[in-house]
This record gives structure tokens, sequence and C-alpha cells, in this order.
């Protein structure tokens, strides 16, 4: 047995383990079992009364994905590198086999987080919803500065926004995202999007997920500046959007293993997007340090799980873990490190669908 055979065994035991019918009680986080709940926390458990999660096919309460994983940053449509001729997801029969892979890993939710700059095709995602058995959220916006169409130079925020509200509306978005930055400091049309995204959430309820781009422990490339996930936090919130509903994403590629970052976003109410593991700017061991102490200083509420999958060599066909990635390769690594199962439990499945689910408001009708 090679090493990635032994991987993805342990994961199917620990899938095996954390994904069963009796889990349906634990779907209301409970308090983080080190002590109480830290600054910013406790608003972020409750339940709101009345929320969904838009899926492409039909709204569900949150209770209604069942009690699997929920992966809040993948791709099943996209093109890579942006600007190619074509794609491997271009073979939606092969993403219907590699989505229904992962539902038998115990997935029951995937957040499609590209949108058309980035080569999403909303139809396939369809077919992939319809056909698969995975629950598909798709997501709106605009990826960063080098993908824009040409007419976000001359748009307001507010005249962007109104075309992403729109757009949610008619395609049934579930979620705003991914949206990013290309470099260390957003670009003036960057920052415009970003308050534009924000202002959607104010008028819509939808659940925003960004892009930063932390260069990890490469030496080589410029890297950004530490606080720049705090920033995007910043735009956000300047116009009327709620962090409980933000998922700042890639803050696992930023080297800082103490979490001081992460912790800060947590305190402030937003979730962190550990949304690159098994992808090496860090390695995944430092990953895992940084969740524990994250955990440790009672944060587990606000950590999100996701591998961003776009690599036709992460495919199960190819030989690699598939869509499900993060749960059957990256969660095991969590529990061999000392990971409590309900801990573990909460953060794949209780954590994601909180963020997920909003209550929509009437421009989102």
């Amino acid at each position: 047995m090679n090493r990635r055979d032994a991987v993805q065994l342990l994961g199917a035991g620990v899938v095996g383990a954390l994904w069963s019918s009796d889990a349906d009680a634990r779907l209301t986080p409970s308090r983080v079992r080190s002590g109480a709940h830290a600054p910013g926390s406790g608003a972020q458990a409750r339940k709101e009364d009345g929320a969904i999660v838009r899926t492409l096919l039909k709204d569900l309460a949150p209770g209604d994905l069942g009690t699997g994983p929920v992966l809040f940053h993948e791709h099943l449509s996209n093109i890579w590198p942006i600007g190619s001729a074509s794609s491997f997801t271009d073979d939606v029969d092969l993403m219907i086999e590699e989505t229904r892979s992962a539902g038998n890993d115990g997935v029951r939710c995937v957040v499609d987080a590209g949108h058309p700059d980035m080569g999403r095709k909303i139809e396939a995602l369809r077919r992939i919803a319809r056909e698969s058995g995975v629950h598909i959220v798709a997501s709106g916006g605009y990826y960063m500065q080098r993908t824009y169409p040409e007419k976000i130079k001359t748009q307001t925020a507010d005249q962007i926004a109104d075309d992403l509200v729109r757009e949610a509306r008619e395609q049934r978005l579930g979620a705003m995202g991914e949206i990013g930055q290309q470099g260390g400091v957003m670009t003036d049309d960057e920052k415009k999007v970003f308050e534009a995204v924000g202002k959607v959430q104010a008028r819509t309820g939808l659940p925003i997920l960004t892009h930063n781009a932390y260069t990890g422990m490469r030496q080589t490339v410029t890297p950004v500046p530490r606080e720049t996930a705090l920033r995007q936090l910043d735009v956000l919130e300047s116009v009327g959007a709620k962090p409980a509903h933000i998922a700042i994403g890639h803050v696992c590629c930023l080297n800082d293993p103490h979490a001081d970052i992460a912790q800060q976003l947590a305190k402030r109410g937003a979730f962190v997007g550990f949304d690159r593991v098994t992808i090496p700017l860090v390695p995944d061991a430092q990953k895992v340090t940084t969740i524990l102490a994250m955990v440790e200083a009672g944060y587990a509420d606000h950590i999100l799980i996701s591998s961003d999958f776009y690599n036709e060599n992460s495919l199960k066909k190819k030989g690699g873990g598939g869509v499900g990635q993060a749960v059957t390769i990256f969660a095991p690594m969590l529990v061999k490190a000392g990971m409590k199962e309900d801990t573990l439990r909460r953060i794949l499945v209780d954590n994601p669908r909180r963020f997920l689910a909003f209550v929509a408001r009437p421009d989102a009708s």
C-alpha cells in the first residue's frame, strides 16, 4: 500500500466515524471544549430563524443538507489558467462522477466559488447538481483585476451591485465569491468590486467568500502584507456587510503558525478560510498547527476548511484526492494531531452551514 492509499483509507475511516446518522443533534454548534467562546463568537454561533441555504436546485433549511461535510470553496466548472481555451472541467460527465465520488465520501454540499470571469458555466453546475446527488451552491461576482470585464472601469459600486443582485436572483446564486485581489494592495477597481459585493450582501443577505494572494513559504515572490485579510474585512464592513456571513479566504497560505491574523478575523466575527488544504504554498502540517492554535484560543466555530479544487491532477481518475480531499486527506491529519472528533465535526459540518444560511431579504427573492 502506497502513502496515498494509506491516507485515503484512513480518510474513509474518519468519514465513517464522523458523519453517522446520529449526528443530527450536533447541527447546532456547542461550546468550544477548551472553554467559553472568545469575544465575538456568541452571536456567530446562534441560529438565525428562517435562514435558508440557496442551492442551485432549491432553497433548503440548513438541517436539510444532512449530516455530512459541506465544502465552502471548490471549483467544479472553471478555466485554469484563466484565459486558456479549455479545461478538464468542460467534461461535465467527468465532473458529475468526481462530485458523486465526493458524495460517497460523505460530502453533502459543495460551494462552487467561480463566476463568469473565471470561466464558470452555470448550466454545467446545474447538471452536476441534478445528477451527482450532491447539493451545489453557485456563486456570483468578479475575481480580480486581471479578469474583470471592461465595464468595471466605468461602473460605480452601486451599478455593479445592481447587476450582481439581478444575476443572483435570476440564476439562484447562493453566495458571492471568490472575490479577490491580485496583490497585497487592492487596485481602485478591486476596492470598488469589494464595496459592490458588500452592498449585495446588505441588500440580499448572501454570504461572501474572498481570495487573498498570500504566497506562503516562497521567498522568491514579493510577500503580501500580513494585514491584507483584515483590510478586506474592513472594506466589506464599511458598506454594511456582516462578518457572520463573510469568509476571508486563503488565510492558510499566510505563514502564520500562531494564527495571529486568523484570530483577529475571528474576534471580529468573520469566518477564516483554510481553503487551500492539500496545496503546498504552506505545508499541510503547518496548517494543522495553525488550526489547532485557533481551536485552543476558542475560535473553532470560525474555521472553514476546503481545498480550492481546480487542478486536473487532483482528480480521483488521475489518482488524486478528488473534490472531497479536504475530508479524506486533510481531516485525518487533524485527528492524528489530536483534534477531538466533535470539534472536527463542528468545523466540517456545522460551521459551513452557518456561513451559508442567510435570511433572504427582498432583493434576494
